[in-house]
């Protein structure tokens, strides 16, 4: 599947008010607990509903899958159209414009954590590489279960000292030699949220053997794979996003209190200036872009449209890690 699809209007962390719906949508709506006006987050993971993925619940892994921002256009936008009604999220009393962060930066790490249970036992070591918005969320899912040794890795000094203060075992940064025990200790969990070259050689080199490196960023490096390299009896892994289940999860973490994430609010129309922040590290969390207009005049506006829509409120600008 192609990652991107140009032309694409960008937005795949996106909340709102579902502001208007087509002929065939109200079955949809009604059966998945929703009405005209109800707050909500999309799910991103738009597979075709029809495949073995889709049928075990992993609909982010469809081949087939299209994700606003990447294939279909996303949240930059007054409002943007949502397929099926299986993707949208009833979020309660979240205030969906603090809640846009939760389809991405919070899901994502989740789904990896969750998946990295065998691992997490009372003792292991974990490390956490990139201490952007995802860096930030897997930390406090780590901090659930108890016993666990988690070291944070990142290049910005501002994010190693927040990760002090949120009670990190351990803080590197990432272009200091580490010295004394850091030096040598080896890491039971790794978890890699940029994806680099760098990034990769230096789990690998930290990896313990029978350990597991879960590779969640983006960032284009590669790693070679040998006997033992990482490590002897090691485990290698990707981690794309979370299904529909994490989402709830996380929502419902986020609804009781469990969860706290930085949000920064700017206009739609200074997303370029959002991006240029970002690409320099200079947002601590997460930035949500808020179009000009209020939820009346937006949805006026989407009933124009006989199609399912909601309005972008929230969208969740990816951080620099």
């Amino acid at each position: 599947m192609t990652r991107v699809t140009l032309p694409v209007t960008l937005g795949h962390e996106v909340s709102g008010w579902i502001d208007a719906s087509g002929a065939d949508a109200g079955q949809d709506l009604e059966a998945a607990g929703l009405q005209t006006g109800n707050p909500v987050l999309v799910f991103g993971g738009w597979g075709c509903g029809e495949c073995r993925e889709c049928g075990s619940g992993n609909e982010q892994r469809c081949p087939v899958s299209r994700s606003p921002g990447f294939q279909v256009d996303g949240g930059y936008a007054e409002a943007m159209l949502v397929p099926e009604a299986r993707h949208l999220l009833p979020l309660g009393t979240l205030d969906p414009v603090r809640a846009a962060p939760l389809a991405d930066a919070g899901l994502t790490p989740y789904h990896a954590v969750r998946r990295a249970a065998p691992w997490l036992q009372p003792g292991a070591g974990v490390l956490i590489i990139g201490f952007g918005g995802l860096g930030q969320f897997a930390f406090q899912y780590l901090r659930r279960p108890s016993g666990l040794r988690v070291t944070v890795r990142d290049l910005n000094p501002d994010k190693m000292a927040l990760a002090a203060t949120m009670g990190a075992d351990g803080a590197v940064e990432a272009d200091v030699e580490e010295r004394g025990d850091e030096a040598d200790r080896l890491q039971d969990v790794i978890f890699d949220f940029v994806g680099s070259d760098e990034t990769l050689v230096h789990a690998a080199r930290r990896l313990a053997p029978g350990g597991l490196l879960m590779i969640v960023g983006e960032g284009g490096g590669k790693l070679q794979i040998g006997f033992d390299a990482p490590a002897v009896e090691s485990w290698v892994t990707t981690s794309a996003w979370g299904s529909m289940e994490d989402l709830r999860q996380v929502v419902a973490l986020a609804a009781d209190g469990g969860l706290t994430w930085d949000v920064e609010l700017m206009p739609l129309a200074e997303a370029a200036i959002a991006h240029e922040r970002l690409a320099a590290g200079h947002v601590r969390g997460r930035i949500v872009l808020v179009p000009p207009v209020n939820r009346s005049i937006a949805r006026l506006a989407a009933r124009a449209y006989n199609s399912r829509t909601i309005t972008e409120w929230g969208h969740g600008s990816r951080t620099a890690s």
